[in-house]
């Protein structure tokens, strides 16, 4: 790929991705399934550690309830389109991975977390193996003494209403 059109396409996709995720997140109904505890600490402001699986990254910055995140993302080209969509979420981004600049990430990580950030992290990471989690979330967790949420978001096609009632 051209210098021109790599440098076009890391400006342009995280734009159609952002304007995609919303377009889909307004033809869902979102219900929030088991997220009392989550809930009760958002609302107090404390800071947790969001972990979801890799393959669940699409629609997360609905999932999210707090104010401020910092969330870690690769340090591949995959990972700048990551980190410059949920950008425009207005979420951060540390870089780093289990294969590439993992202390960077952490160093980055812990930062956040001084900071007041909230963290959200992969724990199967970029390369898995899929859903099964490496220790770098509960590393984290052991040296902030942050609690971590497991969240997921699934979707499935809504039944039809029957005539005369409401959603």
């Amino acid at each position: 790929m051209s210098r021109l059109r790599e440098k076009f396409v890391i400006a342009a996709l995280p734009f159609l991705a952002a304007w995609v995720i919303r377009l889909l997140r307004a033809t869902m109904r979102i219900d929030y399934v088991g997220y009392e505890r989550y809930r009760e600490h958002a609302s107090r402001g404390a800071q947790v550690i969001i972990a979801f699986w890799h393959g669940r990254l699409l629609m997360m910055p609905y999932c999210y309830l707090g104010k401020k995140i910092s969330i870690m993302v690769s340090q591949s080209k995959d990972g700048e389109l990551i980190a410059r969509t949920v950008r425009s979420f207005g979420m951060d981004s540390v870089r780093g991975s289990t294969t590439r600049g993992w202390v960077a990430g952490i160093k980055g990580l812990l930062r956040a977390a001084r900071g007041g950030n909230d963290l959200a992290i992969t724990p199967d990471g970029p390369k898995g193996p899929a859903m099964n989690a490496q220790m770098g979330a509960i590393q984290i967790a052991k040296a902030t003494g942050l609690p971590i949420f497991p969240i997921t978001f699934g979707a499935s096609k809504k039944k039809p209403l029957a005539a005369g009632t409401a959603s």
